[in-house]
C-alpha cells in the first residue's frame, strides 16, 4: 500500500473513531437516563439500567451511521485544510478526485462490515434488551424499534398478542397500519389493515378497517381495539431516539459551518446541504416524529 493511502486512511479512521465514540457516549448517557426514569418506582439492582443501556445503544448507533460517516468526512477535510495537507498532496500530483476515491473505498468497506456484522450484533442485543425489559412491565408489553419499514409494536391484551406495524406516526394517529392478532398459542386470529388509526387514547379507533379472518375479508367503517399504548406513551418510548437524532443533526451543522469558515465555495455548500436533505427525506418517518417532539408534553 502506498504511503499517501496509508496516511489518508489513518486520518479518516481517527476522525471516524472519534465521532463514533462521541455518539456512542451520548447514546449511552441518554439511554441510562431513560432507564433510570423507567425503573424509578421499581426495586432493582444498580447494574440493570447500565446493562440495558449498553444493550440498547448499538441499535440506535446503527441508525446514526450515515451521520457519523458524514461528520467524520467533514472532520477529515477540516484537518486537511487547517494543516494545508491538501496543498501538499496537490503539489505531489495527487488530485482531489483520488482522495475522494480513497474515502469512498474506505466507506464502502466499512459499510459492508457494518451491514453484515454490526447489524446482526445490534439486532441480537436489541432482542435481549426487549426480553429483559418486558419482564418489568406489569402487562408484559414492549415497543419494538423503528426500522426502515416503520414503527413496530408488540402488545398483549386479554391473552392475545398484537403485532402492529405502521409506516409513520402523526400526532394521535398511526398511518398505513397493519395489525396481526394472535391467540395465547401464537396462532393467527385475524389481520386488520387501515390507512388511519386514532391512538389518542388506549382504546384505538380504526377507520375503514379491512379485516381478514378465517379466509374471509370484511370491511367496517370503524372498529375499536384496546391497547396498552397511546400516542403519549409511544412518544415517551421514542424520546431517546429523537434526542440523539437531533444531536447528530446539530453536530453536522456545526461542522458544516466550520467548513464554510475555511473557505468552501457556494457549490460545495449546496452539495453538502443537498446530502443532508437526502438523509432527511430517507428518514421521513423519523423526522416526522422529531418535528412533533417539541409539542407540549402531556402527563399520563
Amino acid at each position: 500500500m502506498k504511503t499517501y493511502i496509508k496516511f489518508i486512511t489513518s486520518v479518516f479512521l481517527k476522525s471516524f473513531l472519534n465521532i463514533f465514540f462521541i455518539a456512542l457516549g451520548l447514546v449511552i448517557i441518554l439511554n441510562l437516563l431513560s432507564e433510570l426514569d423507567f425503573f424509578k418506582n421499581i426495586d432493582i439492582d444498580v447494574y440493570l439500567p447500565i446493562y440495558l443501556s449498553l444493550l440498547n445503544s448499538p441499535s440506535l448507533i446503527f441508525d446514526m451511521f450515515p451521520f457519523i460517516f458524514l461528520i467524520s468526512t467533514q472532520f477529515f477535510f477540516i484537518k486537511f485544510f487547517k494543516n494545508n495537507e491538501i496543498q501538499v498532496f496537490k503539489y505531489s500530483g495527487l488530485k482531489n478526485f483520488s482522495i475522494i476515491k480513497i474515502l469512498c473505498t474506505i466507506t464502502f468497506t466499512f459499510g459492508i462490515f457494518i451491514t453484515i456484522f454490526f447489524y446482526n450484533i445490534s439486532s441480537n442485543f436489541k432482542n435481549f434488551y426487549l426480553e429483559i425489559k418486558s419482564n418489568y412491565t406489569s402487562d408484559d408489553k414492549y415497543l419494538a424499534v423503528i426500522t426502515n419499514n416503520g414503527l413496530w409494536i408488540k402488545d398483549k391484551i386479554d391473552n392475545n398478542t398484537l403485532i402492529i406495524n405502521a409506516s409513520k406516526i402523526e400526532p394521535d394517529f398511526l398511518i398505513n397500519t397493519f395489525i396481526s392478532v394472535f391467540d395465547e398459542n401464537f396462532r393467527i386470529i385475524k389481520n386488520i389493515q387501515s390507512d388511519k388509526v386514532n391512538i389518542k387514547e388506549n382504546e384505538w379507533i380504526i377507520y375503514d378497517a379491512n379485516i381478514f379472518a378465517e379466509n374471509l375479508n370484511t370491511i367496517q367503517d370503524t372498529i375499536k381495539i384496546k391497547s396498552n399504548f397511546n400516542y403519549n406513551v409511544i412518544k415517551k418510548y421514542l424520546h431517546i431516539f429523537i434526542i440523539t437524532i437531533n444531536l447528530m443533526y446539530h453536530l453536522f451543522y456545526v461542522c458544516f459551518r466550520h467548513l464554510l469558515n475555511l473557505g468552501f465555495s457556494k457549490i460545495k455548500q449546496r452539495l453538502i446541504g443537498g446530502e443532508c436533505r437526502k438523509l432527511q427525506r430517507r428518514d421521513h418517518m423519523r423526522m416526522l416524529i422529531a418535528s412533533h417532539y417539541n409539542q407540549p408534553e402531556q402527563k399520563y
